[in-house]
């Protein structure tokens, strides 16, 4: 029997079969690796102008968000949004904003091809992050605009003439603006007309819920939105991530005290008591509501004894003009904190249009760049601080409006008017109105 040419001795042991086979296809993965390689070169080599080589010290000055749009960017070449956000797993909203961010800021450059917009690493030195923040914080101090109206409103008289801003995110309450108000926690829900116009302005605009509900009750039927804001800004969640308002624990136990008062007091049936809950399954705040009481009268009575036991507790209160029912909060919510702190992560600094209907909602309208309240039955206007207003009927047109005109807002909506109570505040307190 022949032996195997690939056959050979060590050093008089064992014969050792060398396949000639395993080596070719190894040989042929390297030479095909190199030639991908090549490839890769020619075709970074072409581009005009040349990448830009940046220092990892200065790459890390980037926000964390920003910096993991840029290093996808960065791996694809010249991706479009759409790409960007799968390789995120952020979604595409929020991706197309921040990419306009790093090419406002001289990171990337973009350009048409086809039917896509693409991004891809900037020439030249890109601005350092906190010289653009600087930047822009003084040009907004220099060119601050008279309160109540656009940024680029001009006066004539007492009059403002209308004027355009382009909106880069959309925020809204959601009982009572997007959704209606008189029915059952179980019923709520957004009309479908309204959420057929929402979800067509998410797919380029990421869209923020503020709302005094719960993250498990809202998420679920906000399905078109990118970020959420509960309980009154005590729990935040952006994407993945889960934000808490420090200074809740200790006053967790105060909650659950007032709680089980509150359902061994009330005997009269109708009376809905609604737990807040925090992701983790906590109570963190809870609702007293009487409207379907069979005695309102002595619902109210005994809502009252309530109240006066929580104030004992040092918790905060909250009462909206003429409806009955209340809020308990440990601590005092802020929609305004949780929109700029939202704004922030989303980064967004003008153009921010938020929708409210209730005195709750006056720091958001204050912390945004146009702010519209929702009236409807139960609206008390007269408390609203914000710059428009536009009917609970009006609102899936106000938004068509906003979609068919390239989401450039304009105070000479036909479905909205300017706010004649605009300087009437109300500010939250720790007491029930008797």
């Amino acid at each position: 029997m022949n032996k195997p040419k690939s056959m050979s001795r060590k050093g008089g042991g064992v014969p050792a079969l060398v396949r000639r086979s395993v080596f070719d296809r190894i040989l042929r993965e390297m030479q095909e690796i190199r030639y991908r390689l090549d490839d890769i070169e020619n075709s970074i080599s072409k581009w005009d102008p040349q990448p830009l080589k940046i220092p990892e010290s200065e790459l890390l000055s980037l926000p964390d968000h920003l910096r993991k749009t840029y290093m996808a960017v960065a791996s694809k070449g010249e991706p479009t949004a759409t790409e960007v956000s799968n390789l995120t797993g952020r979604c595409r909203a929020i991706e197309s904003n921040y990419l306009n961010q790093l090419v406002r800021i001289g990171w990337l450059t973009k350009r048409r091809k086809s039917k896509d917009i693409c991004f891809r690493l900037a020439a030249g030195k890109p601005v350092k992050i906190q010289d653009a923040v600087d930047a822009g914080e003084n040009k907004q101090k220099s060119e601050r605009p008279r309160k109540g109206l656009l940024p680029d409103q001009k006066v004539e008289g007492e009059r403002a003439a209308p004027r355009k801003m382009k909106v880069e995110c959309l925020s809204s309450d959601y009982d009572g603006t997007i959704s209606p108000l008189k029915v059952p926690r179980n019923e709520s829900h957004v009309p479908m007309e309204t959420r057929v116009m929402l979800q067509r302005i998410g797919k380029f605009l990421p869209i923020s819920i503020f709302t005094m509900k719960d993250l498990g009750f809202v998420m679920a039927r906000t399905p078109f939105a990118h970020t959420w804001s509960a309980i009154g800004g005590l729990e935040t969640r952006i994407g993945k991530r889960v934000l808490e308002r420090e200074g809740l624990e200790p006053k967790l136990s105060n909650i659950a005290c007032a709680l089980q008062f509150a359902r061994s007091h009330f005997t009269t049936p109708g009376v809905e008591i609604e737990q807040k809950q925090d992701s983790e399954g906590r109570t963190v705040a809870f609702c007293i509501d009487w409207r379907r009481a069979k005695d309102p009268d002595a619902a109210k009575k005994q809502a009252s004894v309530v109240a006066d036991y929580c104030k004992t507790l040092k918790l905060v209160l909250f009462r909206y003009e003429s409806q009955p029912f209340y809020d308990v909060y440990p601590i005092v919510p802020d929609k305004g904190k949780a929109l700029q702190e939202t704004l922030n992560e989303l980064a967004v600094k003008r153009g921010s249009l938020y929708l409210g209907d209730s005195e709750m909602d006056n720091p958001a309208f204050k912390a945004s760049s146009i702010s519209v309240g929702v009236v409807h039955d139960e609206t008390p206007s007269r408390l609203l601080d914000c710059d428009y207003l536009v009917k609970f009927e009006n609102v899936p047109s106000f938004l068509k409006t906003l979609i068919d005109s390239n989401f450039q807002f304009s105070s000479d909506f036909p479905m909205i008017e300017a706010n004649p109570f605009r300087e009437k505040r109300l500010k939250p307190v720790n007491n029930v109105k008797k």
